[in-house]
């Protein structure tokens, strides 16, 4: 059961609402204010609050309760609050009408899902201990910093770990990906925009660094800015105000950038796709997050880390890696770093028919030619075309392939799962044995 917080001065939806989240086994507490809401001293597990109420957004109480999960309620009308909060760190956004079914779901994902937060930096290998401590030193400093690495990297939680060790860290940090916004916008979404032609406060649009306010702006993928917004961030950092779109007026922020990217930027200058004077001006410190496959003692420290999260989620405690699986993925060059083994983790803990995840369970040897074929041998490699095989096609070819030359005992240890394992794998997929079973001496 967990304490949860309603703030809305609806008086209808509040009961109604409360008497939806009751039935859930929660205990419920209402507030008709944000001061009233600020005011609580009892423990709150989640808030439930409305974007619009008569003494201000429930979007100010995102830092107000952090970490404390935020579940924020908005109009048809206010959807972009809706973005501008879960970018400030809100858990969830619903659209009224709130389906309340949907949102008791929510609500019992935040209560639980929250604590279980892993260590941003995990890792005990010498280039993540020597990144922690180029961290340490810089993230008080309030200085401009770029960070470079290959994708799936972590650049992001890097870039979280600076902030939350910053004098910043009471607010939260807003990100951005700058590949994922169409370049006629990302001027707009960076500084906001100002509609003279309405003249009313409700159709201005304040930027992403202007919400940053007194906290830090994360721009991953900064090489893809295109020219027009270098030239505004290039202003912004030298001088410490911006101009909305459509407006003249200079507005003052205090804002820490800390930008990322998996390109080369130096090669984009000499190139002429990036401004060499905005180069200079983000790289007044530089940090490399080391890629995956530098980092051979932390690799399975990060998949139990993983394992740990998404069998919580999901409530399978029980489940746990085989030791042909661990050994698999400790040999598995993770082209995708750290991003690929936390959705391998999680798709095998879903896919995972037992309570042991299996090399099968896996679905990565076919990806990596680095990595024994099921130590089959030699004449019993697959052709070219298997990598595109999903992995019920590759155990139905690999068990009508070599059974007539193995034992079930024998295809199952190649496999890396057990006979039952096998047996029902057969089963379901309708393979049938050889009809004459080898001895298994």
């Amino acid at each position: 059961m967990a304490t949860l917080l309603i703030v809305t001065d609806d008086a209808i939806a509040s009961k109604s609402l409360q008497m939806s989240l009751e039935q859930r086994n929660h205990s419920v507490l209402v507030s008709e204010s944000i001061h009233g809401a600020k005011s609580i001293t009892s423990k709150i597990d989640c808030v439930i609050c409305e974007h619009r109420l008569s003494d201000g957004s429930g979007i100010d109480l995102i830092t107000n309760f952090k970490p404390t999960p935020l579940i924020l309620l908005v109009g048809q009308s206010s959807l972009q609050a809706g973005i501008l909060a879960m970018r400030k760190g809100a858990f969830d956004c619903f659209t009224k009408p709130v389906d309340q079914a949907d949102l008791g779901k929510a609500v019992d994902r935040a209560t639980t899902t929250y604590p279980e937060k892993i260590d941003p930096m995990i890792g005990h290998c010498e280039p993540m201990l020597k990144l922690k401590r180029q961290v340490s030193r810089v993230a008080p400093l309030d200085k401009t910093i770029l960070i470079s690495g290959e994708s799936g990297t972590g650049k992001e939680l890097v870039a979280k770990s600076i902030h939350d060790q910053s004098r910043r860290s009471g607010l939260e940090m807003i990100s951005i990906n700058c590949a994922t916004i169409p370049q006629s916008l990302i001027e707009i979404e960076l500084f906001g925009h100002v509609n003279e032609e309405l003249k009313s406060v409700a159709s201005d649009y304040s930027g992403l660094i202007e919400s940053a306010d007194q906290s830090s702006l994360f721009l991953d993928e900064i090489s893809e800015l295109p020219t027009g917004a270098q030239t505004r961030l290039l202003q912004f950092l030298e001088e410490g105000k911006i101009r909305r779109v459509g407006c003249i007026e200079q507005i003052d922020v205090d804002v820490r950038l800390i930008a990322a990217t998996r390109h080369n930027l130096l090669e984009r200058v000499s190139t002429g796709e990036f401004r060499e004077d905005l180069y200079y001006r983000l790289n007044i410190i530089e940090l490399t997050c080391p890629p995956l496959r530098h980092r051979e003692d932390d690799i399975l420290i990060l998949a139990e880390a993983f394992l740990k999260q998404v069998k919580n989620n999901i409530v399978r405690p029980e489940i746990r890696l085989s030791e042909a699986a661990k050994a698999a993925i400790s040999k598995y060059k993770w082209p995708g770093n750290v991003r690929e083994l936390s959705n391998v983790v999680q798709r095998a803990v879903v896919l995972c028919e037992g309570p042991i995840i299996e090399t099968i369970d896996l679905n990565i040897q076919m990806l990596d030619p680095d990595v024994p074929e099921f130590n089959a041998g030699e004449q019993h490699h697959v052709t070219e075309s298997r990598p595109t095989m999903s992995l019920e096609d590759y155990f139905q070819y690999f068990v009508l392939s070599h059974q007539e030359q193995m034992s079930e005992t024998e295809l199952a240890k190649q496999l890396g799962i057990s006979r039952k394992s096998l047996w029902e794998r057969r089963n379901r997929l309708g393979i049938p044995k050889r009809k004459e079973v080898l001895s298994e001496s």
